[in-house]
């Protein structure tokens, strides 16, 4: 029979751990080990149960509950976040615990009628609202696109516990459910790359509720998300690790992302690369049809450059170069500079509109895009060597 685990007194994680998971919400995410769907029972005079899981795993959620609640009924079901992979759970566990009362925020409501076209009673809070389930008091503190429309947080006085639901989360998939058990190192990292491929169009919200949250001044002892570990011993770490991605903290690097067929294009990047680096610039560089996308978004986060180079391809640029100018679009990157680059046999102008698609991205160029016809010579590759000199010093004088 599967265990809850207490994580403090009163409160258990009564979750699951998707070990197969390899590409979360579709391909927009690859990861490596899995996910973890949290959720979290409160036992007290009344019992409250925050958040649900996948609908496919709310066996393993009911067996968790039961193993501490026995025949005990849930009185409340907090649904923190509409979106599926915390809320399809939901009508299993209502139907086993017909009177529980749920509460959503009014964005949640709704999101939960479009989806599941029954509607349950919902309860709608906001910001400040509490609700008493004996001991305890819980707060609802909204937290608006960060990342759907949706999304609210609880914090529990008595406990100093605030459950942030996709605030704060990593894909660590781990019985150590508290951050004692990992390096502070590693958890920041993940931290990071859950936050560039998920959270990172929201800055501006995240760097708003960061503050919005110090005003309040909680007393906080452990924050649990609805992914990955639940952060205790460094949550000082975490918080400013947040305001850092928020705000688009930068460091002089670039990352270069290309796609070439018959290696002319690649030779570029490589050219531009190496200007870049021995001018003291920490360069990645990737071929993005052999590059997990996660990793280019994770790098890019604090990168203060860009360089996209593609091929023609019948007057077309790569497919896959065309698809990550479109995602660049949708995660509004701010304050950073780019440039296109590319080589071609008959038709010049894929770099210029990379160049076009970057601007649209809110991403300002350093200067004409460099096309290259056929094979570059090694006078070419000397040039782009000594472009990547100047695009270094650039960098450099770019804000942190």
């Amino acid at each position: 029979m599967k265990q809850a685990i207490q994580i403090k007194k009163d409160i258990y994680w009564v979750g699951v751990h998707d070990f197969q998971l390899r590409q979360f919400h579709g391909a927009l995410f690859p990861i490596k080990e899995g996910a973890s769907y949290n959720a979290y029972l409160i036992v007290d005079d009344e019992i409250t149960l925050i958040d649900t899981v996948e609908a496919e795993f709310t066996p393993i959620l009911l067996e968790r509950i039961r193993s501490v609640i026995g025949d005990r009924k849930i009185d409340h079901i907090i649904v923190q976040h509409g979106e599926p992979d915390h809320s399809s759970g939901f009508l299993e566990v209502k139907r086993h615990y017909p009177d529980a009362k749920a509460y959503c925020s009014n964005a949640g409501v709704t999101s939960m009628m479009q989806q599941y076209f029954q509607d349950h009673g919902y309860q709608k809070v906001k910001s400040h609202d509490t609700l008493c389930t004996g001991r305890y008091t819980l707060s609802f503190i909204e937290m608006p696109m960060i990342h759907w429309p949706d999304n609210m947080m609880t914090y529990v006085k008595e406990a100093q516990v605030l459950f942030s639901n996709d605030a704060f989360g990593q894909h660590i998939v781990s019985y150590q459910l508290l951050d004692d058990a990992h390096a502070c190192s590693y958890l920041l990292s993940q931290a990071k790359d859950y936050f560039a491929n998920i959270v990172m169009p929201y800055g501006k919200q995240v760097e708003n509720k960061l503050k919005e949250i110090a005003a309040l001044n909680l007393e906080i002892t452990h924050i649990a998300p609805s992914h990955g570990i639940i952060w205790h011993r460094y949550i000082k770490e975490l918080l400013n690790a947040y305001m850092e991605f928020a705000t688009y903290q930068s460091k002089d690097k670039a990352v270069i992302v290309y796609e070439s067929v018959w290696h002319h294009t690649q030779a570029m990047a490589e050219a531009l690369a190496e200007g870049l680096g021995r001018s003291g610039i920490d360069v990645k560089i990737y071929q993005y049809s052999k590059t997990d996308r996660s990793i280019i978004m994770k790098e890019l986060l604090d990168a203060k450059a860009v360089l996209v180079g593609s091929g023609c391809y019948n007057n077309l640029m790569a497919a896959e170069i065309a698809g990550f100018l479109e995602q660049l679009k949708a995660f509004k990157f701010q304050k950073k500079k780019g440039l296109g680059f590319g080589s071609y046999g008959w038709f010049k102008m894929i770099p210029a509109q990379i160049n076009t698609r970057l601007q649209e991205a809110g991403i300002a160029l350093f200067g004409e895009a460099q096309s290259i016809c056929y094979t570059p010579s090694e006078q070419d590759l000397a040039t782009l060597e000594q472009l990547g000199e100047a695009l270094a010093a650039e960098i450099k004088a770019m804000p942190q």
